[in-house]
């Protein structure tokens, strides 16, 4: 600047080390925070199937339970012949690339079921023994809305909502990414929940999707899950003639969504069924 003393060497140096310093600060800043409320929830959703069956399923924490449970439908589950079915994991390698860790799971004993159903709704839960191969965080049981919860999102109809799911057994990747879309409340989440357990969610739903999570993000940027799906509306058109009979369906694209409440009561009897 004309008529402005430029400054001495001395002082410039430690200026651009400031300089340095704080865009270092900044970077870091940034990159401790990775992660948001989708891909936290990415970190909890994992394939679960069975070459009888497939769903999403959700793998929850409770607090003070070092334990892991694996969320999904009942109907999945029940239909999954066999005592063991097939959970996909992934592993996050150095070069940050991820690998795929398909490890088997025991879901019976003989004709004994190893998972606790709710009572009267489309949700199972299964407390997962010993280690897993791959290191999961888990979803923290609070992330489940109940009603409280629920009323103080302020959600509505017409408001956004999220899901991850494996669509007919379809992977984001190699890896086992389960595959996000995004909605709306295609009806309003009514209370009380025991009158009305589920709503409908305006998006394109699939045999594959049950157990998916659907969210919306949460206080610090954190999920917090409205419920799962658990089935879909479709419209059936029957044709007859001298010669054929045929059922054609349609999907509506709407999914049926079960409010998370009813998981939160369904992993509350898993505990209590665990051995201890």
């Amino acid at each position: 600047m004309k008529g402005a003393a430029a400054l001495p060497r001395t002082l410039r140096l430690p200026m651009k080390r400031v300089l340095i310093a704080l865009l270092l600060s900044f970077l870091t800043l940034r990159s401790a925070k990775a992660t948001d409320f989708a891909t936290e929830m990415l970190g909890a959703t994992f394939k679960f199937f069975h070459p009888d069956s497939t769903s999403t399923c959700v793998l929850v924490r409770r607090e003070a339970d070092p334990a892991l449970y694996l969320v999904t439908c009942a109907h999945t589950l029940e239909r999954t012949k066999g005592d063991t079915a097939t959970l996909v994991l992934r592993q996050a390698e150095e070069d940050g690339s991820y690998s795929r860790h398909d490890h088997t799971i025991t879901i019976r004993r003989g004709e004994q079921a190893l998972w606790t159903r709710h009572a009267k709704e489309d949700v199972a839960v299964l407390k997962l023994e010993g280690e897993l191969p791959v290191k999961v965080a888990g979803l923290p049981e609070s992330a489940l809305l109940d009603e409280a919860g629920l009323r103080a999102s302020g959600v509505h109809l017409c408001s956004p909502l999220f899901v991850l799911t494996f669509p007919e057994r379809f992977e984001a990747n190699g890896a086992g990414f389960p595959v996000a879309r995004q909605g709306i409340f295609a009806s309003p989440p009514l209370l009380p929940e025991k009158s009305h357990p589920t709503f409908l969610g305006d998006f394109t739903t699939f045999a594959g999707d049950s157990g998916g999570p659907v969210f919306i993000p949460g206080e610090g940027d954190h999920p917090r899950v409205a419920g799962i799906v658990i089935g879909q509306h479709h419209h059936e058109i029957k044709t007859t003639s001298a010669f054929e009979e045929s059922t054609v369906k349609l999907p509506l694209g709407m999914g049926i969504i079960l409010h998370a409440s009813f998981v939160r009561e369904t992993l509350a009897a898993a505990a209590a069924a665990a051995p201890k």
